[in-house]
């Protein structure tokens, strides 16, 4: 086993350069240390401001936003190159801001007050998007030159650190932010402090970048260019038979029907349960890693099944597990002979496992509708539109907590908006027509989504970038180039 990892990083060495292997697991890496940022915002904002649940749901949402305009930055990138490059000057900047933003989280005296605190969250958000999409994209680049393996081993590399990375961080988070001694059992300074270690990726992504190699493109700036990808991306989205606006509908209807009740939840495990942050951490790493088996459990029995019966099951089974939470609240756990912390480990691993098996149809759908010559931008731009949804699940989540009065100390009203929420979820099921009656093996053809109307096809046509090379060059276009988000 060890002579194979040395014999991987030695080839991978060797075709991509040590600084592009460790550039993939690092950024990922981060990605799954920042994730302890969103617990930190909520104790501070909870602990620390007394702020309304709604507020911090509110706040969180507003700050995910860059998360669902990701592919913007690699449009950017691939079309208005700096000084040359594609890539790089746009993750020297990002480090920058990323570095300050993180920073600022972790001073009191810089961000005292809500609204400068949610400013920095944002941009930190901001930062972590492009660094994500921007690493992605020379991942891609140099997986161009290994036709064996094209960029499997350096993302599978990325999606390992990942995982390492929300686990490993999150219980450091966690148990810096536990105070026994105090009355809420949080410690705010603590909280502070794991946002200024996190403040030690963009500064060390920053050194990297100058061992990271990047060609220099030919292609010179083209607004011209820029502008017929989005309308090739505009026309792929919104054309007869409308099976991509199909699945955005649905994906905003389910993301707003399984709305956010994160920060009243986390009130309740710390204060009515009294379990503390570093406990909660260790429930969270637990649910983190159990996406993997969910992803197992699709591919393994579920690829020859249709996806309107996978995403109507997965629906059902996801409200039914959300009643778990209600069993929590009422204490019945309790009555069953069953501990809290227990019950909280099986009810959130079940919960992620349902989770991933509801995303994956979507995610095998994106790859098969791509079209030529876009499929990076236009598996990226679903993706962020996949994000959109769960930011709509916050705002609702915000608007449900505000109707029922929720505040920092009285969540009276939580199991209310459980049940809400559970039977929102399974409501869905009476939208599944949305969903194209087909599975992973029975594959949704990217000519499908082709425009059939004589304007349209007319409009999508002189958007393609296809013709001679040298042509293309001298406007701007190199034959190769996909924007990759």
């Amino acid at each position: 086993m060890i002579k194979g990892a040395i014999d991987w990083f030695r080839r991978n060495n060797e075709l991509h350069g040590w600084a592009m292997v460790v550039l993939a697991g690092y950024t990922y890496l981060a990605q799954g240390g920042r994730g302890y940022i969103d617990s930190s915002f909520k104790w501070i904002s909870i602990y620390g401001f007394a702020l309304k649940p709604s507020d911090i749901e509110s706040a969180i949402a507003i700050g995910k936003l860059p998360w669902s305009f990701k592919f913007v930055i690699g449009l950017i990138s691939d079309n208005l190159p700096i000084m040359g490059y594609n890539v790089k000057p746009y993750m020297f900047l990002m480090c920058a801001l990323g570095f300050v933003a993180v920073l600022m989280m972790g001073m009191p005296s810089w961000t005292g007050e809500s609204g400068t605190l949610t400013v920095a969250y944002l941009v930190m958000q901001f930062y972590g998007s492009s660094a994500d999409c921007l690493t992605d994209a020379l991942v891609i680049k140099n997986g161009q030159n290994d036709e064996e393996d094209s960029t499997s081993s350096l993302q599978s590399i990325s999606w390992f650190m990942l995982g390492i990375g929300g686990a490993v961080f999150g219980l450091l988070g966690g148990w810096l932010s536990t105070d026994n001694e105090s009355e809420s059992g949080v410690n705010l300074s603590g909280a502070r402090l794991y946002n200024l270690l996190m403040a030690v990726f963009p500064l060390g992504l920053f050194v990297l970048l100058f061992f990271v190699k990047e060609e220099k493109t030919k292609i010179r700036p083209s607004f011209k260019v820029l502008g017929q990808q989005l309308i090739r991306l505009g026309v792929a989205l919104f054309s007869p038979p409308f099976i991509v606006l199909r699945l955005i509908a649905w994906l905003i209807l389910t993301g707003a029907a399984r709305f956010s009740l994160s920060v009243p939840s986390t009130i309740f495990t710390t204060t009515n349960l009294d379990i503390s942050p570093f406990t909660q951490s260790w429930i969270d790493a637990c649910s983190y890693l159990s996406l993997s088996a969910g992803v197992f459990v699709y591919y393994r029995f579920f690829r020859h099944t249709s996806f309107r019966y996978i995403y109507g099951a997965s629906q059902i089974l996801i409200g039914a597990f959300g009643l778990m939470d209600y069993v929590l609240v009422k204490r019945w756990n309790v009555q069953l002979g069953i501990s809290d912390v227990p019950f909280l480990f099986f009810s959130g691993a079940m919960a992620e496992v349902m989770d991933r098996l509801n995303a994956m149809p979507f995610l095998v759908m994106a790859g098969q509708l791509c079209p030529p010559n876009m499929e990076a931008t236009f598996f990226s731009a679903l993706m962020s539109i996949s994000n959109q949804g769960t930011t709509v699940g916050q705002f609702v989540g915000s608007a449900v907590q505000k109707s029922y009065g929720m505040t920092a100390k009285d969540i009276s009203n939580y199991d209310q908006a459980i049940l809400l929420k559970a039977g929102c979820t399974v409501a869905c099921v009476l939208f599944i027509f949305l969903i194209p009656d087909t599975n992973a093996m029975n594959p949704t053809n990217a000519e499908s989504i082709k425009p059939t109307n004589p304007t349209l096809k007319a409009l999508f046509k002189w958007a393609e970038l296809d013709g001679d090379d040298e042509k293309k060059i001298e406007e701007g276009v190199k034959s190769d180039t996909k924007p990759i988000a």
